[in-house]
């Protein structure tokens, strides 16, 4: 790895990655703020994971939890995070980096490329400004795209027909106008048939949850192992069901393994 010349704090940052096996790869597109960070597992890797930030903050700290480094070493996953920036004018209009196809998107695919995962399955899991982006990559490049989790938005665009992968959409009960924008998304795909699921977290205002951190582990291993066949859950109910399965009043689960879980996490 190629340290570029820095002093001071961003110097120590650089030797504890390098420590870590963290690797800083810069691009060069037109972002204010544009750096994405990768951890690779020893063994061989057959997917990776996108841990996104909120808004203009860095998931560097985030890939070096122990959490999140065993279960990517558990299940072969390339770990990576990013900070990226826009002016907050920019991305309060819904422009800036949370728009993928503005060079963010390239940023990323590009760094992931120049660490030989260019082709494999890309999973992400974002929160606030991190579930504008992973909604957004996931629309501007569907096909390597495998699954994502978007926590808490204030608005979106219909998600494009060819965007077919499993999704996870969350958001807190007393998140204010971010529910509404949040179940809206979920609606909008599901009246197109994608096998999304809807969570509502008890009690949550706009911050992170450690529950489902817990919970979107345990669902990307789902998708990761392939478990099924897939069951409808009634989001009102909590019960399985046999319906319409463009149905906005049902979620999709992957598996029947995940239907405890969900239950006790999601509260209509």
């Amino acid at each position: 790895m190629i340290l570029r010349a820095c002093s001071g704090r961003r110097r120590v940052e650089l030797l504890l990655a390098v420590s870590l096996g963290i690797t800083f790869l810069h691009a060069e597109e037109e972002l204010r703020k544009k750096e994405v960070f990768f951890r690779q597992p020893k063994e061989p890797i057959s997917a990776v994971l996108v841990l996104c930030p909120g808004q203009n903050e860095s998931s560097n700290k985030t890939i070096r939890q122990k959490e999140w480094i065993r279960y990517a070493e558990a299940n072969r996953l390339g770990l990576a995070g990013y900070h990226f920036e826009s002016p907050d004018e920019l991305l309060n209009t819904g422009t800036g980096y949370f728009v993928a196809e503005r060079g963010s998107g390239k940023v990323l695919s590009d760094a992931l490329g120049d660490r030989g995962a260019g082709d494999l399955p890309i999973y992400l899991y974002g929160f606030s400004g991190g579930a504008h982006f992973a909604m957004s990559f996931a629309a501007w490049t569907p096909e390597r795209v495998a699954g994502f989790c978007a926590y808490s938005f204030a608005w979106s665009s219909p998600p494009p027909e060819a965007l077919r992968c499993p999704a996870l959409i969350v958001c807190g009960e007393h998140d204010g106008q971010r529910y509404g924008s949040t179940l809206n998304y979920f609606q909008e795909g599901r009246r197109q048939g994608k096998p999304w699921v809807w969570v509502s977290l008890r009690q949550k205002d706009h911050s992170a949850s450690k529950e489902l951190d817990q919970f979107v582990r345990k669902y990307f291993a789902c998708l990761l192992r392939h478990d099924g066949p897939p069951i409808l859950v009634d989001n009102y109910t909590k019960q399985v069901v046999q319906g319409d399965p463009k149905d906005i009043r049902f979620s999709v689960l992957p598996s029947t393994s995940l239907l405890e879980d969900w239950r006790r996490i999601h509260h209509p």
